[in-house]
């Protein structure tokens, strides 16, 4: 039998010299095309937020590779970073084997980044501009809701706000009464006269200022032992309970709800279990503008609906690059009038599906004849006719108001007789004739969006839609496991997506060249691009 021979155990030997961490890391490695671009952006804006003065602090620039490496690696707490930062051979090597602890890269991350990630990822993409990789072509939008690091029943809902609150003012408004009137039977005793009248929307503030009142004057003459009691009642119960409903409004600033453990989420249905089953969680609404499956811009929203984030957005990207791109393609929910005027405005194209776009394929959608998508307009006489032959007259028009402050009309028609019509049940909801809404600008601008995604380039932006800014969040949320946020707070979170949007970039970029012989560092070197601020 041959003798068995193994390789000795060579942890104790002595090295001559110590070994260079670089020597082994591969050429083509990832952690390397981080190191390089990191090193090409421009980082005033945060070596500013430094002092000066007292001990040497970490190179910011260090710091932002170690973080943008730890989320690339999906590495994201602090604490796992500093570990990472003795154990593994990349930390080690982008650190210098510097041993940082985590509350240092906690204070980095949200102290210091938490002012200028923005400005961060814009010349992140700048860069990118620069090296050819985005062109600002064809953007598309989308958005997906992130769950927040708060309880997911601590919920507080507008509507039981609003209905405690009215509760509680009703109580005082009728406590008052009862003082005023218990006033009037002992002839003003305790007074020059009676009290205002409480009327209408009260404030706490308000309310204080009147038991403040009753109390002087109880002091200064004594009092009946009922109204001390009363006004003991208010002071004591309704008082706080109204002014935490007041905190509360004011927390919810027109959102429907929030948590209270984290007051800038929003509660969102979210389908996340196995079987796609919608949750109510609290969460935050993540926008992103994608090309070539690059982030070319961000946004973090309280609001769920997709249709009023899209100029907020754009301005948003607009303000970062100081360019817009040439087309805008996205899904239905963006199709709005607002949107589509604020698009033609800025000279952008646009391919930006309406809510019916792909139902109007359908056959089910041809069959439903009596929607007002298939009534006739006779331009003429202003009127519209039904498939019965009906005519539906002008009535008046409706103004409305976006949660944008972007004020549009609605024109009103109504059908002059539609008793006797034996589709009546099929057409009308109600027992009245039958009445449309209209916008005509909308439906101008729709007629301009179909034609424009039922063109040759329509059809293959579209399809390039889905793949473009999907395969980021699948990336992210799915490949990467960030589904979520791991701090409280709107600026926190604007914070941590920053950097995820950073990390995608890099990691992004270097999956172009993995594979291939010839050396990163000749293949991504760029023009530094100098972000000014």
């Amino acid at each position: 039998m041959a003798k068995i021979v193994f390789k000795t155990d060579k942890r104790d030997q002595l090295f001559l010299l110590p070994p260079e961490l670089g020597e082994m890391i591969p050429k083509n490695n990832l952690v390397r095309v981080v190191d390089q671009v990191i090193d090409q952006i421009d980082i005033t804006s945060l070596t500013r937020t430094y002092k000066g003065g007292g001990t040497s602090s970490y190179h910011p620039r260090m710091l932002l590779k170690v973080l943008v490496y730890g989320y690339i690696s999906g590495t994201y707490t602090t604490r796992k970073i500093e570990k990472a930062l003795r154990e593994n051979i990349y930390f080690m090597w982008l650190s210098g084997m510097s041993q940082i602890d985590h509350v240092t890269i906690h204070n980095f991350r949200f102290q210091r980044m938490k002012q200028i990630v923005d400005d961060i990822f814009t010349s992140v993409v700048l860069t990118l501009i620069e090296g050819g990789y985005i062109k600002m072509m064809n953007i598309n939008i989308d958005g997906t809701k992130i769950e927040a690091n708060a309880n997911r029943y601590s919920y507080v809902w507008k509507k039981n706000v609003e209905r405690h609150k009215k509760s509680v003012e009703d109580k005082i408004r009728g406590l008052l009464k009862e003082i005023d009137q218990l006033q009037e039977e002992e002839d003003n005793e305790y007074g020059d006269g009676n009290l205002e009248e409480v009327s209408g929307k009260i404030t706490s503030d308000q309310i204080k200022k009147t038991v403040d009142e009753i109390n002087k004057r109880l002091q200064k003459k004594g009092g009946n032992t009922s109204i001390k009691q009363k006004v003991k009642k208010i002071e004591k119960e309704h008082l706080p309970r109204l002014k935490e409903y007041e905190d509360q409004e004011e927390k919810l600033n027109g959102r429907n709800s929030y948590s209270k453990t984290d007051p800038d989420a929003t509660f969102f249905r979210m389908k996340e279990d196995h079987i796609g089953n919608s949750q109510l969680k609290p969460g935050y609404n993540v926008q992103i503008g994608t090309e070539n499956q690059f982030i070319v811009g961000y946004g973090i929203y309280q609001k769920a609906a997709d249709t009023s984030l899209l100029n907020p957005l754009l301005d948003k990207m607009y303000q970062g690059l100081n360019r817009l791109p040439k087309n805008l393609i996205t899904d239905a929910g963006y199709g709005s009038e607002e949107n589509y005027e604020n698009i033609k405005k800025k000279r952008i194209g646009n391919f930006v599906k309406y809510n019916n776009f792909d139902y109007e394929k359908t056959g089910k959608y041809k069959n439903e004849k009596y929607r007002s998508e298939h009534f006739h307009y006779d331009k003429k006489t202003d009127q519209y006719v039904c498939p019965d032959g009906r005519r539906l007259a002008y009535i008046r028009t409706r103004k409305l108001t976006t949660d944008n402050g972007y004020k549009t009309t609605r024109k009103i028609y109504e059908c002059l007789d539609c008793s006797g019509c034996s589709h009546k049940e099929q057409c009308c909801k109600s027992c009245h004739n039958r009445r449309i809404e209209i916008s005509h600008k909308l439906n101008r601008y729709k007629e301009t969006a179909r034609k424009n995604l039922e063109s040759e380039e329509g059809i293959r932006l579209r399809a390039q839609r889905v793949v473009d800014v999907e395969s980021v969040f699948g990336q992210i949320k799915w490949n990467k496991r960030f589904r979520r946020f791991l701090t409280k707070g709107l600026e926190n979170v604007n914070t941590e997506w920053g950097l995820i949007s950073i990390a995608h970039n890099i990691a992004k970029l270097a999956r172009l060249f993995l594979g291939e012989e010839h050396s990163l560092l000749n293949k991504l070197y760029f023009k530094p691009v100098y972000l000014i601020i």
